[in-house]
């Protein structure tokens, strides 16, 4: 009877490890380079001379800004792979009030929108809205793609491209930071 009552302590224990492990575990679909939407920012800073070629997270210290909407934006060094030609130098983080509310991640423009999109059509699934259309400013013979995906807390946005034909955006925003973006009358 002792042993049984030692067995089921044990597993009683094991299984409150278990739930509070499961509880912590990162959401596949707020990750974008191990950063998580919703989650504190927790990011380390880069140790002096680092730059975009990293083999951890940090962020650049000198290049944190303040926003009009009361956020701060920090630039984010993510080890780079080759499981993602499409992602290019540092992200973008957006922290509100200690929280990660935005995550933009910034592609190859034309040349990385086709890989991006179907990446993010299979985490995401369909998106809710897409368009591709040829941008006279960039000169481009090769349309745009642009897609944004509508999930339960936050939105999913890609910019096949935004300033030039080489730079493309992936954003990861929650509503409540939309919101509050659009409060201060600016958009990101």
């Amino acid at each position: 009877m002792m042993t049984a009552m030692k067995t089921l302590r044990h597993v009683l224990a094991m299984l409150c490890l278990l739930a509070t492990t499961a509880a912590v575990a990162a959401d596949p679909a707020k990750t974008m380079f191990g950063v998580e939407l919703g989650t504190r920012f927790l990011i380390s800073p880069c140790p002096p001379g680092i730059d975009t070629m990293t083999s951890r997270l940090c962020y650049v210290e000198n290049l944190t800004k303040k926003t009009p909407w009361g956020s701060e934006e920090h630039a984010v060094f993510y080890p780079s792979t080759s499981a993602t030609p499409w992602a290019r130098g540092e992200m973008v983080v957006d922290v509100y009030q200690g929280f990660i509310e935005a995550i933009y991640v910034n592609t190859w423009g034309i040349q990385g929108q086709g890989t991006a999109l179907e990446t993010l059509t299979k985490k995401y699934g369909p998106p809710a809205r897409s368009r591709s259309e040829k941008i006279a400013a960039h000169r481009s013979r090769y349309p745009s793609k642009f897609a944004e995906w509508d999930l339960k807390d936050f939105s999913v946005k890609l910019d096949g491209t935004t300033t030039t034909i080489d730079w493309g955006r992936i954003t990861l925003i929650s509503h409540r930071h939309q919101k509050n973006i659009k409060a201060h009358g600016t958009t990101r």
